[in-house]
């Protein structure tokens, strides 16, 4: 509040009483001052004053008897009093003006040449500026703050994202692995944890990027068809987990395409559906889509059987981690952020988020948006869905070297067998230096094709490796590998010479996209025989190949493996000690009829000579057990 329109508590610190009547007359005579005088006359006063530190300003004498004003003004501080002083004396004097600047007084005024006007503009301006400096350091305290928050979001997001990133891709890994069922009702379990942890942890880094006005909508031109589709694919399941009804209708023909962020949309939606089954017992859960043309307004409208809400309780909604049922939903309750992000959302989407509901009466959350419409055609609501499980997508069959740097070994070995998935060939670094003097080995004449390196590495990290590259003039694409996903902490990958951003968890998919973009397809599928006795060794060599992107045939005798062999085959992988014959023995009859760039490899639970398997027909050995990682060496091998 400014001194206008506030009333400026003054403590004048004055041993002479005729000085005290002066001062108290010329502040009265201040037109349009509205001042409250308190007056201490000896130090012990004055000290009491000061302690309770209950002043706007003080007007201190400097001539205090045995102590001066520049001693109490330096022991005022110590006090605890804060307020601007002003020193007052009987003479004009330079030093003495020095000298109490330097102790910290604010104002110099001697008692002969003061006036009301004088006296009037000498507070305003300690106390206007005291106002000013106390804005001053609360907004760096809140600039402060926020830093502090931001580093620690940031701190957060990798310290999570990490160990989620092998949580959810080794369960990927392990999904395209596994024929059991259970097994895989177990790995969804996996999965879908994961997840939800992985939601939480961008609810607080979205509602974040609001409060700190960061948080931008992307708007085009948005179908809703596939939007809506998406929606009941990922809720199907919860759905059908406590027998409710889920139904997605429309009160006529919708807009084929409205101007919206697709992104944001679906957010807000999910989390009114997910809150909706959540509360539900029983009944059913419906999205009604309401456009208004006439309005140009498109509603949303998320209607449920469930437990509903009290009306004193609904104006706690939309507030941050305010949870109204957490004893009702046991484990699901959530971070109690999703509502109050939805609202702000829709905010940003320039629409309006309202809510009807009765305790025991179930709930309507209704989404208004611009629809934004005039040149899209109208179209029935028809989503075709699917809730029965997919096989895992195929790892797309490419061609290439690739680099991959990170210091957790878990996440390196993750990265790289979902890319030797691939059939692409990958050398892993432990961090930054490693990886630098491994590109320097490999020389500018034979350059990895593709590098992923993560952010956060010892030694060398990776937008400083990235900056190296790109000063040696590196031609190939570098991609970051980091748990920090913001919009700002992405630039600042590309800044500094970045191609491609990849946030963890690591999505295989997104992964599988950025290796197809930047490698080559593989110009055939290799064909592989198998020659092994152990079933259960035969079984898993066959997958993991098929896995990899061969054509895989199986024999489990010598006998088998003649009938078998022909001259299409790209490469045998040949166990040595077999039932019917030893594979030294059986090596040079398979040669025979295998075409000049076709491979035997040796499979064996011993070091073998080079020379002795040269001169049987062997092309190279490899030692049980096979793993992925020698699968994969075996496939460059072809």
């Amino acid at each position: 509040m400014s001194p206008a329109n506030k009333k400026i508590n003054i403590l004048l610190i004055e041993d002479d009483e005729d000085d005290f009547i002066i001062t108290r007359d010329l502040l009265e005579d201040i037109e349009g001052g509205d001042y409250e005088l308190h007056w201490a006359p000896d130090l012990g006063l004055a000290r009491k004053a000061l302690a309770l530190n209950e002043h706007d300003i003080c007007l201190m004498d400097y001539s205090l008897g045995a102590v001066d004003g520049v001693t109490l003004l330096k022991e005022a501080k110590t006090l605890g009093f804060t307020a601007p002083v002003i020193m007052l004396t009987g003479q004009d004097d330079t030093r003495l003006d020095t000298e109490a600047s330097q102790a910290g007084a604010v104002d110099y005024l001697v008692k002969s040449q003061l006036s009301a006007s004088r006296l009037a503009r000498a507070v305003r301006y300690a106390v206007a500026r005291k106002q000013i400096e106390a804005e001053r350091v609360e907004r760096m305290r809140a600039e402060s703050a926020n830093q502090a928050k931001s580093k620690f979001l940031t701190h957060l997001s990798h310290e999570l994202r990490t160990p989620l990133t092998a949580i959810l891709g080794y369960a990927d890994l392990l999904l395209h692995e596994t024929q059991t069922p259970s097994s895989v009702e177990k790995l969804g379990i996996i999965k879908r944890n994961g997840n939800h942890l992985l939601s939480l942890l961008n609810d607080v880094l979205d509602l974040s990027k609001i409060e700190a006005g960061k948080l931008d909508v992307d708007k085009t031109e948005t179908y809703l068809t596939p939007l809506l589709t998406n929606l009941i694919e990922l809720l199907q399941v919860k759905a059908n987990d406590k027998d409710l009804t889920l139904a997605f209708v429309a009160t006529g023909k919708i807009p084929e395409q409205i101007t919206t962020d697709p992104l944001r949309l679906q957010q807000i939606l999910l989390n009114l559906l997910s809150n909706a089954i959540k509360f539900t017992n029983q009944g059913s859960v419906t999205l009604r889509i309401d456009p208004s043309p006439e309005e140009e307004i498109i509603r949303f409208t998320v209607i449920d059987t469930g437990i509903g809400i009290e009306k004193r309780q609904i104006n706690k909604l939309f507030q941050p981690f305010s949870q109204l049922h957490p004893s009702q939903v046991g484990q699901e309750s959530g971070s109690g952020l999703g509502l109050a992000i939805s609202a702000q959302l829709t905010q940003k989407l320039n629409g309006d988020l309202s809510v009807e509901s009765a305790l025991g009466e179930g709930s309507r959350f209704t989404v208004s948006l611009p629809m934004q419409a005039k040149n899209t055609h109208w179209v029935d609501l028809k989503l075709k869905h699917n809730t029965s499980y997919e096989a895992p997508t195929p790892a797309p069959q490419l061609q290439g070297r690739v680099l991959v740097a990170d210091d957790i070994p878990e996440i390196r070995a993750l990265v790289s067998q979902i890319i030797r998935m691939t059939g692409v060939h990958v050398d892993s670094a432990e961090d930054g230096q490693a990886a630098w003097d491994m590109i320097q080995q490999h020389g500018h004449d034979n350059p990895y094709d593709l590098i992923f390196l993560d952010v956060q590495m010892p030694r060398l990290t990776g937008p400083e490796l990235a900056q190296k590259l790109r000063a040696a003039d590196y031609p190939n694409p570098v991609v970051a590998l980091t748990a920090q996903t913001m919009d700002d902490q992405k630039q600042q990958c590309y800044d500094v010479g970045f191609n491609a951003h990849l946030g963890k968890p690591i999505d295989r998919d997104l992964v599988w996209q950025l290796l197809k973009h930047y490698l080559k397809a593989k110009s055939n599928t290799k064909r592989v025989l198998i020659v092994e006795d152990d079933r259960d060794a035969l079984e898993v060599t066959s997958q993991i190949l098929e896995l990899l992107g061969a054509e895989v045939d199986c024999a489990s005798s010598a006998q088998e493996a003649l009938n078998k062999v022909n001259d299409s085959l790209d490469g045998i992988l040949l166990d040595i000690n077999l039932p019917d014959m030893r594979g030294d023995e059986l090596a040079p009859k398979l040669r025979s009829k295998l075409h000049d760039s076709a491979k035997i490899l040796a499979v064996s639970g011993e070091q073998l000579s080079k020379a002795d398997l040269f001169s049987c027909g062997f092309n190279d050995s490899f030692i049980k057990p096979l793993d992925m990682q020698k699968i994969q060496a075996l496939m460059d091998a072809l």
